[in-house]
């Protein structure tokens, strides 16, 4: 008979590189199991800790705890903590998301009709949080005078983002995963939350 645990590590990175070490020898104890080795690893959740480390919270399919133990001795993995789970409640599926950059051409004709068209994009991500939360949006000169946008959001898929635009009378001109961010320089000053900043 197996029961489900949840394993709390702390500390067990000091950089995304060595986290990502650490899942990795997860996997592969995933992968090749010993044959006395009686647990499945069923997922896990980076946490971003007090002191900027990174601990990791991750839940297990095992037979007895002295098992969960015994993986984290071979993942050297230490746990912190370890108990067994008496039930899960799931209000809402886990949406795993990432960041789209969304071109928009074609927008709006003048400033005012660019306000109005945002505001309402703006309702509508309010009323699908979880499959596309908006980040942030630059507003673009364009040939002939028009005004684009180019959108960051952070969605759990391109589709979501159609939606989104669908329900919004928005163009979908381009969407384009955004794998990183590199700041050189901050700007030296930032809009209110939701207001627009001239260039």
């Amino acid at each position: 008979m197996t029961h489900t645990y949840l394993v709390l590590r702390g500390s067990v990175a000091a950089s995304a590189s060595e986290l990502d070490a650490a899942l990795t020898r997860l996997r592969l104890l995933e992968e090749q199991p010993p044959a006395d080795l009686d647990a499945r690893w069923l997922h896990s959740y980076a946490l971003r800790e007090a002191d900027g480390r990174f601990g990791l919270a991750c839940v297990f399919r095992a037979d007895t705890i002295d098992t969960v133990r015994h993986h984290a001795l071979l993942a050297a993995l230490p746990a912190r903590d370890i108990a067994q789970v008496h039930s899960t409640l799931v209000l809402r599926r886990f949406a795993p998301t990432r960041v789209y950059l969304v071109r928009r051409c074609g927008v709006a004709s003048d400033a005012a009709q660019l306000e109005r068209r945002l505001a309402s994009a703006r309702r509508i991500a309010e009323d699908m949080p979880r499959q596309a939360s908006w980040l942030h949006s630059y507003a673009l000169h364009e040939a002939g005078g028009a005004l684009g946008t180019a959108c960051l959001y952070q969605a759990t898929d391109p589709g979501a983002l159609r939606e989104h635009a669908l329900r919004a009378g928005l163009p979908v001109d381009q969407i384009a995963p955004v794998f990183g961010r590199l700041v050189f320089r901050e700007s030296p000053s930032h809009p209110a939350p939701g207001r627009a900043m001239p260039a």
